[in-house]
C-alpha cells in the first residue's frame, strides 16, 4: 500500500502573492518535493502562473498525503473515496489556497471563485487491485499511525 507519487498545482493571477502561495505548496508537498513555476498567459490573455510541486518518492508522496491531517482523510474515506479516482489510478483533491498558507487544510467545494490548490497522487495499484480498496487502506493506516502519535 502505497503511492508512486504526488503533484500539486496551482494557477496564480498577477493579483496573487505568488511567494507566499509557493511557500504554502512547498509545505503541502513536503521536504523531497521540487517546485517550478511556469509562467503564461490565460485563455483571457493576463499573465499567470504556474506553480507546480512534484514529489517522485513514495515516500514522499505519502508525507504529502498525511499532510492533509487526520480530520480530511477521514472525511476522504467517508465521502465517496472512488468518485476522486480516476481511470489511470490517480486520486484527485482540491484544497482551499487561503485555508492552505496558514498551514490549515479544507477541501475545496465547487466555488470557482475560491483560488484552490490541486492535488493529484498516483496510487501504487497493480493488475487485479482495486485502487479504491488500496487508498482506503493506506488512509486507514495513516490515520491510526497519526492518532497512536497524539496520544
Amino acid at each position: 500500500m502505497s503511492m508512486h507519487g504526488a503533484t500539486w498545482r496551482v494557477h496564480t493571477s498577477s493579483l496573487d502573492d505568488v511567494e507566499l502561495i509557493q511557500d504554502a505548496i512547498s509545505w503541502i508537498a513536503g521536504d523531497e518535493s521540487t517546485i517550478s513555476i511556469d509562467k503564461d498567459k490565460s485563455i483571457h490573455g493576463a499573465i499567470q502562473k504556474a506553480i507546480i510541486a512534484k514529489v517522485d518518492r513514495k515516500s514522499g508522496a505519502i508525507e504529502s498525503l498525511e499532510r492533509l491531517g487526520i480530520e480530511i482523510l477521514q472525511e476522504l474515506l467517508d465521502d465517496d473515496l472512488g468518485m476522486r479516482i480516476d481511470d489511470d489510478k490517480n486520486m484527485h483533491i482540491r484544497i482551499d489556497v487561503a485555508n492552505l498558507v496558514q498551514k490549515k487544510i479544507s477541501i475545496s467545494k465547487t466555488d470557482a471563485k475560491k483560488l484552490v490548490a490541486k492535488g493529484i497522487f498516483k496510487i501504487e495499484c497493480y493488475p487485479g487491485d482495486d485502487p479504491v480498496i488500496v487508498l482506503s487502506k493506506l488512509i486507514n493506516n495513516i490515520i491510526k499511525k497519526n492518532k497512536n502519535i497524539n496520544l
